[in-house]
């Protein structure tokens, strides 16, 4: 398709460039014809040989002038064109392996002068965990380009883009490069929402990067409901009067705990120390990096409640039941493969 879009292109410039000479050449034949004849008629003598060569410099001249302005317009789509091929194969690349110098050079080669209008504003990583929350803000730089600043998740582990300077490849494709983290990011807006890909790690903690969809507006977490799907009204009510009971703050114990952190739940059997036996269900949440608490917690079908809070790593715990007479927190009976 790009290669006849250059065939047609190079044909319409020659049309035009053969019109174009065809006009000036009858032009100049008149306006030659009464030059010599008015100087043959004053001098006595035939100058048309002069005139002539005067018309004919004139018209190589013109048509260098358009030959160099065409190969200048073929020369720019072409790494347009390179530039955004390039792009399209790096966002379907999942990876983050840092770009080499020439790919680096083929996307600059491709930068145009769009005005950005459909990137600028602040938009919010959706379809992820809240654990993995982000934002990018993009706002407009100086001649044709952008400034990008953006804050990045990973259960507790941090990363940013602080200032990275934007470039437009069209209205809906667009590169940033982060110099000193020797990171590019890639941004390309679809409808209402914007796809993220880097390549280089950049200026990030433990397995945070920017990858992924983004929205201006509220996101949508997938773990949004996960409290509300697994526990009922009943348990909940449970739940919050045992912290108050023990001067424990809802939120940090149990809602962050599980809404930061990785979500489990399973049905099985709890052991005790003593050896009873007792049939529930398990709700465990990870946080993997340790900022939020890990949550362990058991409710026997009798609806009585044994939970276990820490941080990583969790050599010291917190134990809390709505049982007074049980021994202890219960060990997780692990079903036979």
């Amino acid at each position: 398709m790009k290669k006849r879009l250059f065939t047609i292109l190079i044909a319409s410039l020659t049309a035009s460039v053969l019109f174009g000479c065809s006009s000036t050449d009858f032009a100049n034949m008149e306006n030659s014809g009464n030059a010599s004849q008015g100087l043959s008629d004053e001098n006595g003598k035939d100058n048309s040989n002069d005139a002539e060569s005067l018309d004919d410099a004139s018209s190589e001249e013109s048509l260098a002038t358009i030959d160099d302005e065409s190969t200048a317009l073929i020369s720019s789509m072409e790494y347009s064109f390179a530039a955004m091929d390039l792009f399209d194969e790096l966002m379907a690349d999942p990876g983050t392996e840092e770009l080499d110098d020439d790919q680096v050079e083929t996307l600059k080669n491709g930068v145009s002068d769009f005005t950005g209008v459909n990137f600028y504003g602040t938009w919010n990583r959706t379809f992820v965990a809240m654990g993995m929350d982000a934002d990018i803000t993009i706002e407009e730089g100086e001649d044709s380009t952008c400034v990008v600043n953006g804050y990045f998740d990973h259960y507790g582990h941090m990363g940013d883009i602080e200032d990275a300077t934007g470039y437009f490849l069209s209205e809906n494709m667009m590169f940033a490069i982060d110099e000193e983290c020797d990171t590019v990011y890639l941004f390309r807006v679809a409808g209402e929402s914007m796809e993220v890909r880097q390549k280089g790690f950049g200026c990030m903690g433990g397995n945070v990067s920017s990858i992924g969809t983004y929205v201006m507006g509220e996101p949508e977490y997938l773990n949004a409901h996960d409290i509300d799907f697994a526990f009922t009204e009943e348990e909940l009510s449970a739940i919050k009067e045992l912290l108050d009971e023990n001067g424990l703050d809802y939120e940090d114990y149990f809602e962050n705990a599980i809404l930061l952190g990785v979500f489990e739940t399973s049905e099985g059997e709890a052991m005790f120390s003593d050896g009873t036996v007792v049939s529930g269900r398990w709700y465990t949440s990870y946080a993997p990096h340790g900022i939020t608490r890990n949550l362990e917690m058991f409710i026997a079908f009798d609806g009585t409640i044994y939970m276990k809070s820490g941080y990583n790593p969790m050599t010291e715990t917190e134990y809390y039941t709505s049982d007074p007479k049980a021994p202890g927190m219960p060990d997780k009976v692990e079903e036979a493969e």
